[in-house]
């Protein structure tokens, strides 16, 4: 068995298993849909064994195929870790980074900050994905990401950026006339919009010494925090933000927090890095983590 041929086709299979679409590993290799068949079939004819089942919708591996991904990950992670190694035992960082941030946290602290990254870091490029949605930092080839909230996953490294909470916010104007609200449950009528992520059947607020649940699920939502800001500053209710993204227009007078005893989860705005294991002693990673870590230290 020629075991060269063995390791050139295995990122085809890789790519194939970790999308479940032999169309989407073309795209990833940018090759055509028929060479990622072609190199399918001959792994199968290699060991002769099935490695999916294919039908007109996905793929699915069998237990054989389990079994060679279990391979085909290692080996892949040893070579990225080797090419991670050797960038990286160069005298500055460079080579390019991949990474996933939010949008919100991409225009209002990111952005600001980019050309004094590239400034310090003329050598490493970075290729920014912005999304409203967490992405997959092992199967969309991410290096690093930037996720609200927590993640537990034995391959990734986590890393704490901003230990923030969200803030009931509204204008001074709307709070003059709201009125008082005894228990979290009276803030339900004055929500007009509220970030996705809390329009739930049961979003728990603590106060009083006790768990409330509010119902948000029938609310007016949108991913972007950003666009829940701009609701409330024209006058459109209360919502709860992150601080980092309203902090400014408290100091300003624009937004006033209004009702501090009423607590969501403490984890809710906190801003966490992640990054696969195999890539901790790289130096551009390291040098983008820190960067990151100093701007979020500043807020």
């Amino acid at each position: 068995m020629n075991n060269a041929n063995s390791l050139r086709d295995l990122p085809s299979f890789y790519w194939v298993a970790k999308t479940h679409s032999i169309s989407q590993a073309a795209e990833k290799l940018d090759v055509s849909k028929a060479t990622i068949s072609k190199t399918i079939t001959r792994l199968e004819d290699r060991y002769r064994v099935r490695l999916f089942e294919r039908n007109s919708r996905n793929v699915r591996l069998t237990s054989e195929g389990h079994k060679l991904l279990e391979y085909a990950e290692r080996v892949i992670a040893l070579a990225d870790e080797a090419d991670h190694t050797l960038q990286g035992m160069k005298s500055s960082p460079q080579g390019s980074v991949q990474l996933a941030a939010p949008l919100a946290f991409s225009r209002e602290i990111l952005a600001p900050s980019l050309i004094r990254f590239h400034q310090e870091y003329p050598d490493i490029k970075l290729r920014i994905q912005t999304s409203a949605h967490p992405m997959d930092v092992l199967r969309d080839e991410i290096d690093m990401a930037v996720i609200v909230g927590t993640m537990d996953h034995s391959e990734l490294i986590a890393k704490t950026l901003y230990k923030g909470s969200l803030k009931w916010v509204t204008t001074p104007n709307y709070r003059d006339t709201m009125g008082t609200c005894v228990t979290p449950n009276d803030l339900e009528a004055h929500i007009q919009y509220c970030e996705t992520r809390y329009s739930v059947n049961k979003l728990a607020v603590y106060g009083h010494n006790k768990t409330y649940y509010l119902r948000l699920d029938d609310k007016n939502c949108c991913n972007d925090p950003l666009v829940v800001r701009e609701a409330i500053l024209r006058g459109y209710g209360i919502s709860m933000l992150p601080e980092q993204y309203c902090s400014e227009h408290i100091e300003k007078g624009e937004l006033v927090e209004i009702y501090r005893d009423f607590k969501l989860a403490t984890e809710a705005a906190q801003l966490n890095l992640v990054y696969p294991s195999r890539l901790y002693r790289s130096k551009r990673i390291q040098a983008v983590s820190s960067f990151l870590q100093e701007i979020c230290d500043a807020l």
